[in-house]
């Protein structure tokens, strides 16, 4: 259950809790691991304009190697942000945790399959809680 105010979502599985015992009193993470989740802090928290609903950030993505060709890596780069930008997305409520996927919708709710969250309409609310557009935030992998 998430308060109004949160700036950041950490989801990571159970395994990495206390090297598995259970208790959430810390993660395990690698060095490697923990300079890429403050790299990518530093990056997505300067980029934000409110904390009004938290940057979600999953530890458990695997994520892609480097390559070592820089004009290779710059295309592939290029094309991977192209695919990101017509990708569809997932949002999920920081309330309850109910997820909206843009490619399913909610045609229970009278979102049709396909609809972008930009054109969700502002008055909509979240089916499982009923609050507002506000209180969802982007799921990011």
């Amino acid at each position: 259950m998430y308060k109004k105010g949160v700036a950041l979502e950490i989801q990571f599985s159970p395994e990495r809790l206390n090297d598995g015992a259970g208790d959430p009193y810390w993660i395990d993470l690698t060095a490697e691991e923990a300079a890429a989740l403050l790299d990518t802090l530093q990056t997505k928290l300067a980029a934000r304009e409110s904390t009004s609903a938290p940057l979600v950030v999953a530890l458990d993505t695997p994520r892609e190697a480097p390559q070592a060709d820089a004009p290779a890596a710059d295309a592939i780069e290029t094309a991977q942000t192209a695919a990101a930008d017509t990708a569809f997305k997932q949002w999920v409520c920081v309330i309850c945790g109910w997820v909206y996927d843009e490619a399913t919708g909610a045609p229970d709710d009278g979102l049709a399959p396909g609809t972008r969250w930009a054109d969700v309409p502002e008055d909509w609310r979240c089916p499982l809680c009923d609050v507002g557009k506000e209180d969802f935030a982007l799921v990011e992998f």
